[in-house]
């Protein structure tokens, strides 16, 4: 079984007069599907800041993130380590309808809240949900013999589990994307990290030595985000569709 939370439709009616929220380098707008099993449920568009019909690459390190998140939630379900399901928001490239521009069409998810970051902030709420984030996170890289370390866990609980999305992926070869801070991001994490009721103790850790790399902070830290221009100019109202 593989805990993902699909569009099941193949358009939407995105509201582009007013942004929804903002990261790091996306810019996310909300919308409405029109044709398929969610019809008339919301879900949101992300649009690179860069200018979503020229960055390919970032398309792709984007979905290769997603694939490699997904393989660390399943393998962590197979494990049996909590009872309560954690479901990865998986996007879709989908077009603009009017200009052929590329978008990440995904869910809407509600109540969203932030449980780490990756540079190894943590939330500090407390609680159940919380020690399995940061349990997750330690997982990813034990189960992946070190390789690589998924982080930046954020979504929203409805009553069958949790839902994440936007998770980001650090890696000993620093290639999954601007946010991927490499080998220096995985050991600034691990320096900040305190294993929880659900972190197993023979479970892999970096050799950390000094201080950490990266300044620790709430927010999504980029290689360099000052390469990445303003987005262009949108109408107001814009259709998708999927496909790509």
């Amino acid at each position: 079984m593989s805990y993902a939370r699909l569009n099941n439709a193949t358009r939407a009616e995105i509201d582009q007069s007013q942004v929804f929220a903002t990261g790091a380098f996306k810019i996310v707008w909300k919308g409405v599907y029109t044709v398929g099993a969610r019809r008339g449920e919301r879900c949101v568009a992300k649009e690179f800041k860069t200018g979503s019909v020229y960055e390919k690459r970032y398309f792709e390190e984007e979905m290769n993130v997603i694939r490699l998140t997904q393989g660390v939630i399943d393998a962590w379900h197979a494990e049996q380590i909590i009872t309560r399901d954690i479901r990865l928001n998986t996007p879709q490239i989908w077009e603009m309808i009017a200009t052929g521009a590329k978008v990440l069409v995904e869910p809407m998810i509600e109540n969203f809240e932030k449980f780490n970051s990756n540079t190894g902030w943590a939330s500090n709420t407390g609680g159940a949900w919380s020690d399995a984030m940061q349990a997750l996170s330690h997982f990813s890289f034990h189960n992946s013999n070190g390789e690589f370390l998924l982080c930046d866990l954020q979504g929203g609980v409805y009553s069958d589990g949790y839902v994440l999305s936007d998770p980001v992926i650090m890696s000993r070869g620093q290639n999954c994307g601007p946010t991927d801070l490499g080998l220096d991001g995985i050991r600034s994490f691990f320096q900040r990290h305190r294993c929880g009721s659900f972190c197993k103790s023979g479970w892999m850790k970096p050799r950390v030595i000094g201080r950490a790399v990266h300044p620790m902070r709430m927010g999504t830290t980029m290689i360099n985000p000052a390469h990445l221009p303003t987005r262009a100019n949108r109408t107001p109202l814009t259709r998708v569709q999927e496909g790509y």
